[in-house]
């Protein structure tokens, strides 16, 4: 039976339970004493169809298994019996509309598909350089300059000399946001501080370390120019934005970024070193992690949790008591060290959890294989620490939905059954089979997945496929440096 994820229990008895109709009917009831909140028990039998869960959202999963049965057997159902609850309460996927925007509808046929696998946390990345997507209304400059780029030139086979301009309105994002919460899918905005904010210092410069007029940024990249830490206006604006964008987003988790944000106007600018002084910190580094701290304190006070990459650990002075870390990439074991503290680690590695990157490098298997829990140098205590992963979707060179679900299906249903059994799988062959079943029923869903023949990261296909998918996110260097830092996974430790 092709079931994804795949249950912790299941039994198939002898038997069939015939009904009329596209669906049976089906008895439902929430026990809360003695199954977890997500967890749910479906049972099969001559009696007919009966789905217990501890909570609506359990019997919503239960539910969900259901429909998947449906689609191996149409007008009958084996009598089954299925006990299952997730290893991770955190299983998330991320989309980037802020380098190239998602409609509304096409963000609700993504929620529907990961929806459909038990994922159950949408990071949505709504501001970075090359685009404001949020509807402000204290600051609409940030709407009004920040949604627009005069051109889009993120490689050479997109350079594009037309305006791009696009936001979401906050009726549609209380659409989306709606719409999740019908499926039971949390929705975690991500407002970039202080770096990747040049959309913002182009609508109001004077928040920047040198007040120049700059211009949304066209390319992708790492860029200098950041929010003044020691301007009391940032402050007042992150906090105005943060205000709207809780009206609209009313779940536990808010991203508030800090990832890849130079210090070199910092060091340049006066203001921020008085700030430095003033505050005793030693450099500027602590200097981000005391204002990633101080806008995580002001997301406690609205009751939420403030969710930051990695990048913002390297002051070692982040406050763990109202943030959680997202680990992208470790280069110096600062997210280990966190999590084998006891405080709460989401893994999202670029690899082999970002869809953005060629199928060569992340491939189909290498996601199904991946254990969050068996990062090296995880403790007993850093094991336990893992809220769960997320995958995600970066849109630099993901340009139009096509080429999105491509990119995530059918890699997405690898994530989300890693979410939702950890390190308790069957075999990859038996997902193999599964995953080929299931793309007919995303295509079904309006997803293209990729073609199967893509899916494998085989050390033979592995250049090729880079070549081919990598060409637009990889510079001929770039391509050379990825081989060599994954080629003990691609061409077992040879040259």
């Amino acid at each position: 039976m092709h079931l994804i994820p795949t249950p912790r229990k299941m039994e198939l008895k002898s038997g069939f339970y015939y009904f009329d109709g596209e669906m049976p009917d089906v008895k439902k009831e929430v026990k809360k004493s003695f199954l977890t909140e997500e967890g749910y028990r479906l049972t099969v039998d001559s009696d007919g169809v009966c789905i217990e869960g501890g909570s609506e959202k359990g019997v919503f999963y239960g539910e969900i298994t259901l429909k998947q049965i449906l689609n191996n057997y149409r007008g009958m159902l084996p009598y089954i019996y299925i006990s299952d609850e997730p290893e991770f309460d955190y299983r998330g996927f991320m989309l980037d509309s802020a380098r190239h925007f998602l409609t509304v509808e096409e963000v609700k046929k993504v929620i529907d598909a990961c929806a459909y696998f038990k994922l159950n946390k949408f990071h949505f990345h709504l501001t970075d350089d090359q685009g404001f997507r949020f509807e402000m209304k204290e600051y609409p400059l940030l709407t009004e300059v920040g949604s627009k780029r005069r051109a889009s030139e993120f490689s050479a086979e997109e350079s594009v000399r037309e305006e791009y301009a696009h936001y979401y309105t906050k009726a549609e994002l209380k659409e989306i946001v709606e719409y999740c919460h019908e499926r039971y899918i949390e929705v975690i905005p991500e407002f970039d501080i202080p770096g990747h904010t040049t959309t913002l210092l182009a609508a109001y410069p004077e928040l920047s370390c040198t007040g120049e007029e700059i211009e949304p940024q066209t390319k992708g990249g790492v860029f200098e120019d950041i929010l003044c830490a020691g301007n009391p206006e940032t402050m007042k604006v992150i906090y105005a934005v943060i205000d709207e964008m809780c009206e609209i987003f009313t779940d536990k988790y808010f991203h508030i970024g800090g990832d890849e944000a130079p210090k070199t106007r910092w060091i340049e600018c006066e203001k921020c070193h008085k700030k430095k002084a003033e505050l005793g910190l030693r450099n500027f580094q602590e200097l981000q992690g005391w204002l990633m701290n101080e806008v995580a304190e002001y997301l406690k006070t609205k009751g939420k949790k403030a969710i930051c990459w990695n990048d913002a650990l390297k002051g070692g002075n982040l406050d763990s008591t109202n943030t959680v870390v997202s680990l992208w990439l470790e280069r110096n074991n600062r997210s280990i060290e966190w999590a084998n503290s006891g405080k709460g680690l989401i893994v999202e590695s670029n690899v082999p959890l970002y869809m953005d990157y060629p199928y060569a490098v992340n491939s189909l298997e290498k996601i199904y294989k991946f254990n969050p829990k068996k990062l090296k140098g995880l403790t007993e205590v850093g094991a336990n620490s893992i809220l769960g992963i997320e995958s995600p979707a970066w849109s630099e060179h993901i340009r139009d939905f096509t080429e999105l679900t491509y990119m995530c299906f059918p890699r997405w249903l690898a994530v989300a059954e890693t979410a939702w059994t950890g390190g308790n799988k069957k075999g990859f062959p038996q997902f193999l089979e599964t995953t080929r079943f299931y793309c007919d029923v995303l295509t079904e869903m309006k997803i293209t997945p990729a073609e199967r023949d893509v899916w494998s990261g085989a050390p033979q296909k592995a250049v090729p496929q880079l070549l081919k998918y990598g060409k637009r996110m990889l510079s001929p260097e770039s391509v050379i440096d990825f081989i060599k830092v994954q080629k003990n996974e691609l061409f077992g430790g040879g040259k």
